[in-house]
């Protein structure tokens, strides 16, 4: 269930540093400069997409943490009911369109979700997108749109 939850948005999501080619620096992605930092979800909600009166929020099962680095390297971790999933890659902003892209590279295989983006505050960051759920828990996940409202610490 924790790795169909991340098979949509987050996607959305603590980056781990690793030196690109043997460097010891990893160069800052400016386009990225607003999402860097620690979030933590205050609402993760999936909305089946076939019937929309049917919403799952996951915080009532457990939590969602982001970390992105200035370099644009993510790592998310969802735990829920007692399982944890993490996920590792890198994010692409575009400030004209209001959308970031999430590239996983781990785990396998590699995907790529996209979900458009608005800046409450700050540190007040709210995504939506596209995603799939396991609704009825039979192990097949249903389309779903995917809402986070992350918290900067």
């Amino acid at each position: 269930m924790v790795r169909r939850a991340f098979g949509g948005v987050v996607t959305m999501l603590m980056a781990s540093v690793m030196a690109a080619c043997g460097s010891d620096t990893i160069e800052a992605d400016p386009t990225v400069a607003a999402f860097v930092g620690t979030w933590d979800a205050d609402s993760l909600t999936m909305t089946n997409a076939g019937d929309t009166t049917v919403v799952a929020n996951l915080l009532d099962f457990g939590s969602f943490v982001i970390l992105i680095e200035p370099s644009g390297q993510y790592t998310a971790t969802l735990t829920v009911l007692g399982s944890t999933g993490v996920e590792f890659g890198d994010l692409d902003a575009n400030a004209a369109t209001s959308t970031i892209q999430l590239n996983r590279s781990a785990p396998p295989p590699p995907a790529v979700s996209t979900s458009s983006y608005s800046f409450v505050a700050d540190d007040y960051l709210v995504l939506d997108g596209a995603s799939e759920f396991d609704f009825n828990l039979d192990q097949i996940p249903e389309a779903a749109q995917a809402h986070f409202e992350l918290r900067r610490r």
